[in-house]
């Protein structure tokens, strides 16, 4: 039997057959930049990256990404993406990244650290601008914009002009850890989501979602639970291991001087046997005024991490120490205080639970130790 052929059949076939098999431009770039870094500025592959960022932003982001550990000038390329295609007028990845931090309000504090005050989700946070909190807005704002991320030097590059502008151009301002005081109020930072405090004043307490003072939180920092009205200090005495209502004043008196804002404050020393809850103690007093990850340490050896340690922290507790250094009575004057303490203490034998205090937000205590949050 003969089958006859279909001539149009036949010629489309034959088409197919030569036809020239078409290649992405951009398909194994990666691959062929590591041998060759000018085959991203192809003019075929620089069309085709032009209409992948239109199409798909985080593709294109990604494949930039794997480019530039490759060892490729994406600068150049995101000049050369630009050119001739109507994108002349479009801010670049710093650009972008400089107009949206512009939303935040700049200020800085009287060491020169620059803060910014952004709004998230109705309420304000206070973040220095070298701090990963305001990078990471600064990231999500610029998804929600673009669709991509920006790169390390766009970033830097941000940030150093907001940087510039909060000390050149933003007010200077006061910047507390936990606690904070303006005219005739305090303010305890409750160290939640919503950045709320509580205000303090003769009239009473109240809570506040946006203090008029700016806090700033560290990493070890945790919450304290909302306060409710009709409560007791006595509901305290059973919690501690005091052996008169004298000690138990004592404490409470110690309580109420660190909710101030500025020192001079009460150093606390507690003394006992072994096992008379001297730790629990101090951990139950840390845990009502500044709760923090790490309730107790070891008194640090080194002058630059008791500041470190100071500059994260209301409270310093410090666990079996034996002795007061005058190193640590200087956390808890103001520098303008201290000249009069015209010899140190004499030592002090104490067990643990040691707690310290440090003048939290006093700008001239920070200058007298030359001390940077």
């Amino acid at each position: 039997m003969t089958i006859e052929s279909d001539p149009v059949q036949d010629a489309i076939l034959d088409a197919i057959d030569g036809a020239e098999r078409i290649v992405d431009p951009i398909e194994s770039l990666v691959e062929r930049t590591a041998t060759d870094l000018g085959a991203p500025f192809a003019p075929e592959v620089v069309t085709r990256l032009r209409q992948l960022r239109q199409e798909d932003r985080p593709a294109f982001e990604a494949l930039r990404a794997q480019l530039k550990r490759t060892g490729v000038r994406v600068r150049e390329l995101d000049r050369r993406l630009a050119a001739g295609c109507g994108d002349e007028g479009q801010p670049s990845q710093a650009e972008l990244l400089i107009r949206i931090a512009g939303e935040a309000e700049l200020f800085h504090s009287a060491d020169g650290t620059a803060y910014a005050d952004i709004d998230v989700a109705g309420h304000r946070e206070t973040w220095p601008v070298r701090s990963k909190g305001f990078r990471r807005s600064l990231s999500r704002r610029l998804y929600q914009e673009t669709g991509g991320a920006a790169g390390s030097e766009a970033f830097q590059a941000a940030l150093n002009v907001r940087d510039a502008k909060a000390h050149y151009d933003g007010p200077e301002r006061t910047v507390f850890v936990r606690v904070g005081g303006e005219e005739d109020r305090l303010y305890l930072d409750l160290v939640d989501e919503a950045w709320r405090a509580v205000e303090i004043d003769s009239q009473g307490w109240r809570i506040v979602d946006q203090p008029p003072v700016r806090f700033r939180r560290s990493a070890g920092m945790q919450p304290i639970l909302a306060p409710v009205s009709g409560g007791s200090m006595d509901v305290l005495r059973t919690f501690l291991n005091v052996g008169s209502d004298a000690e138990f004043v004592l404490v409470v008196a110690w309580i109420l001087a660190v909710l101030r804002d500025r020192g001079p404050y009460p150093i606390l020393a507690l003394s006992g046997e072994q096992g008379s809850a001297k730790s629990t103690f101090s951990a139950i007093l840390r845990k009502l005024a500044d709760p923090n990850k790490a309730p107790l340490r070891a008194l640090p050896r080194e002058d630059r991490d008791l500041f470190i340690a100071a500059g994260n922290a209301h409270i310093l507790a410090f666990d079996n120490v034996s002795g007061t250094p005058a190193l640590d009575l200087r956390h808890a004057v103001p520098a303008r205080d201290r000249r009069r303490l015209r010899h140190p203490p004499a030592p002090h034998r104490s067990g643990r639970g040691a707690v310290r205090r440090r003048p939290a937000g006093d700008p001239e205590w920070d200058r007298g130790h030359g001390y940077s949050p």
